[in-house]
């Protein structure tokens, strides 16, 4: 599987998600609606602390959330931005850029090496990850989740597959 389509899963996972989340926020406790704004900020942050490794800049950040619990508006469209680079890099990545290796420093002072094929596949599956315990959180409110599987991902993203199977299967 290529990168470029995993990123753009990712890409639409986020705001099928981010738009339940925007509409049903208010129907969730305080506690919970803070909870969900503050795992989906986490895992932009770490987007963005690994978008500024793989980019050889400074860090942005001293932790792996921010103090502050951000604006939802303000979440929202850093998703995107980050969303946004991700498809761009994992698009023009070349063999010899997915096996470059970067050294770096973890935000608990640790020290991290990595491929930078090893970083988008952390990425994926952290975001699947927190994007899971934000889904579950509208879950435990009663409130609708998103329908967000990979195959649901491709099947919309290319219609062609339900007729190509209709011809397969009859």
């Amino acid at each position: 599987m290529l990168f470029a389509d995993a990123f753009k899963y990712k890409q639409w996972a986020n705001a099928e998600l981010l738009a339940l989340g925007e509409r049903q926020l208010n129907q969730m406790s305080d506690s919970d609606a803070e909870f969900f704004v503050r795992i989906l900020n986490h895992t932009t942050v770490v987007d963005s602390l690994f978008i500024g490794r793989l980019c050889g800049e400074a860090e942005r950040y001293v932790a792996d959330n921010t103090r502050e619990t951000p604006k939802f508006a303000e979440l929202k469209a850093r998703i995107a931005q980050n969303d946004a680079w991700l498809v761009d890099f994992a698009e023009r990545a070349t063999g010899e850029e997915l096996r470059r290796v970067i050294a770096f420093r973890f935000t608990d002072g640790d020290l991290g090496q990595l491929s930078v094929e090893e970083v988008l596949l952390h990425l994926l599956t952290h975001g699947s990850n927190h994007r899971g315990m934000a889904a579950r959180t509208l879950a435990i409110n009663g409130l609708e989740r998103p329908k967000d599987t990979f195959t649901r991902y491709l099947h919309q993203a290319e219609p062609v597959r339900r007729e190509l199977a209709r011809e397969a299967i009859s």
